[in-house]
């Protein structure tokens, strides 16, 4: 079964399994974030925008870095993350909290010092596009850092929930590694060109692993299943008998990864930075 919903649509549906999973998600992700927000190097007095921003859990980091002179645009191309991005920052009066398209950032040229962007620009169609849009919207001398996952091997902590769906007949539509895909900016070397062929200055790329810990491969496989979009509907509308082989699938995948603790799968994310 494939998905025809658009990436708003999907994003929409999980917004609130992301926003109730926050706590967890950041937990694991820690050391990414940091590497992130080292590399923006925002300071005080700083026009930050940060794509694809979710729940919006980083807008109070954003504004606390800004200051009270600074300016932080915290957006998402779905409306009802974006609802939720709102909630959470409406205590912060230096932030805004829009609707925005990474492809399409509909802000004016030269808008912005720090352009950030935490695992979304995998999912852009036109990730060129992307690129040329962060780049139009920064002002001399403006910087931009960005996550993406790296390649399929590297993220166990994915691939057994997707490759368990897949094997036991529920299809998400395209390739990982396809365009919109979570593996479609895996490569160092793509991205770097991706990030260059933009005239970005002094482009640097580097890589973070990361560990997702869960009580067992069930409480793993639901999570990750309830917070990606295109799968959350496709496990929503699956029958009891496959949701239990996906289980017992995703089991045999991760049993390298797997104690009497519980699991704790793998993962790599990638950093770029650079200037323009």
């Amino acid at each position: 079964m494939a998905s025809t919903a658009t990436p708003a649509e999907h994003w929409n549906a999980v917004a609130r399994a992301w926003d109730s999973s926050s706590d967890y998600v950041e937990s694991q992700t820690l050391a990414a974030t940091e590497a992130l927000v080292a590399a923006a190097d925002v300071r005080p007095g700083d026009r930050v925008l940060e794509l694809a921003a979710g729940p919006g859990t980083l807008g109070g980091r954003w504004s606390e870095l800004v200051g009270p002179t600074g300016h932080v645009v915290v957006s998402d191309v779905a409306p009802s993350m974006v609802e939720i991005a709102q909630y959470r920052n409406a205590g912060h009066g230096n932030v805004e909290v829009a609707v925005l398209d990474a492809s399409s950032i509909g802000r004016p040229d030269d808008s912005f010092d720090v352009v950030v962007c935490r695992m979304g620009l995998m999912f852009t169609l036109d990730p060129a596009s992307a690129f040329g849009e962060i780049h139009r919207v920064l002002r001399a001398g403006g910087r931009f850092a960005s996550l993406t996952w790296a390649g399929i091997e590297d993220n166990p902590w994915m691939t057994c929930v997707g490759m368990a769906a897949m094997m036991n007949g529920l299809v998400a539509g395209g390739s990982p590694v396809g365009p919109g895909g979570i593996f479609s900016l895996g490569d160092p070397v793509h991205l770097a060109a991706l990030a260059e062929d933009a005239a970005f200055l002094d482009v640097v790329i580097g890589e973070i692993p990361t560990i997702f810990h869960a009580e067992s491969i069930e409480t793993h496989v639901e999570r990750v299943s309830s917070l990606a979009g295109p799968l959350a509907a496709l496990f929503a509308a699956a029958t009891p008998g496959q949701l239990a082989a996906v289980h017992q699938t995703a089991a045999q995948l991760a049993a390298e990864h797997t104690s009497d603790r519980g699991v704790a799968l793998p993962g790599r994310a990638i950093l770029a930075a650079g200037h323009v």
